[in-house]
């Protein structure tokens, strides 16, 4: 991957105690009880859930990593949103704009009130897409409440990344608010939407695949699979992707500060080499790696020099 550009499209910067709120740090500390924070080797405190902006790059330059899509958090249910958060982005991408690219990440159901902020905030922040999380703040994907950014997200023609699969907040259920195939209601209603499916569903990536083969205009991010899942599953998944046609759309994130960059990007370094041992046909290659760690984020954001992906389609939908 020497001569290709490294992009990690799902980094969280959160500021403690602003748009990241006590009460939120020690729920995580529960969660993550019995392990020791990765970049403090110490046990988590809820301060480390929130890193400053000179450490994110000095991570990104250890692992090699070009350029990173910066994300907030949106939790109203835990007094984790700012609804100024847009200026924050907007200085940090200011401060290494080579580095960093800008998401707004807003409050699902806020309206009108919300679509301006994020209007503002792609018109005159600059930055180059929306984050949303439904389930975490008790919402399902379709839920009409957030078809206003849908809205938005589609005429301002910018990426919209929605958190999917599995909410890990008490209320956050799974089943009734993050299947990803509830966002076939907005795939429909909003054809011209560049939609991010966050996490690829977790346990419903099967699903979400062949959602992706239906709209192409419909995008898969990794984040926390490493952490989550085997590398047996991660490279069936990626084959029976490529199988499909959609593995050109998935995209490498690593839910940053919550889990560092270098382990989770040497086993998806893994997976090329498990298809070919392992026999599992059509086998990943060294371009399809290249897409996954950053090809597809370039083409997805629409970066100056972005590769086509050369890789055939071995089935289509019937």
């Amino acid at each position: 991957m020497a001569n290709a550009p490294v992009i990690n499209t799902h980094t969280h910067m959160m500021r403690y105690g602003v748009d990241f709120s006590p009460k939120l740090g020690e729920f995580y500390v529960e969660k993550f009880h019995g392990s020791d924070c990765w970049h403090t080797g110490k046990p988590w405190t809820p301060q480390d859930f929130c890193v400053p902006v000179e450490r994110l790059i000095s991570d990104m330059d250890a692992a090699g990593i070009d350029k990173a899509v910066i994300l907030g958090v949106g939790y109203l249910p835990w007094d984790s949103y700012d609804p100024e958060a847009g200026s924050y982005v907007q200085s940090m991408v200011q401060q290494y704009p080579d580095r960093l690219i800008g998401f707004y990440t807003a409050d699902p159901i806020g309206g009108l009130p919300e679509v301006r902020r994020f209007e503002r905030a792609v018109k005159e922040q600059g930055l180059r897409g929306l984050k949303i999380l439904p389930s975490y703040n008790y919402v399902a994907l379709n839920d009409r409440r957030i078809y206003p950014l849908y809205e938005a997200a589609q005429e301002l023609q910018v990426p919209l990344l929605t958190h999917t699969g599995w909410s890990m907040l008490p209320k956050g259920k799974m089943l009734a608010y993050d299947h990803p195939l509830y966002l076939e209601d907005v795939a429909i209603d909003f054809p011209d939407l560049t939609l991010v499916i966050g996490h690829v569903g977790f346990a419903w990536a099967d699903e979400a695949m062949h959602f992706m083969a239906k709209f192409e205009n419909i995008y898969g991010d990794f984040a926390a699979w490493a952490e989550t899942a085997p590398l047996w599953r991660i490279a069936q998944t990626w084959t029976w992707a490529k199988k499909l046609g959609v593995l050109d759309r998935f995209l490498w994130g690593s839910d940053y500060p919550y889990f560092d960059f270098e382990s989770g990007k040497a086993l998806f370094e893994k997976v090329r080499g498990y298809t070919e041992r392992h026999d599992l046909d059509p086998y990943i290659t060294v371009e399809d790696e290249e897409s996954f760690f950053g090809g597809a984020a370039a083409r997805l954001l629409k970066l100056e020099g972005a590769k086509e992906y050369g890789g055939a389609r071995t089935a289509g939908c019937p």
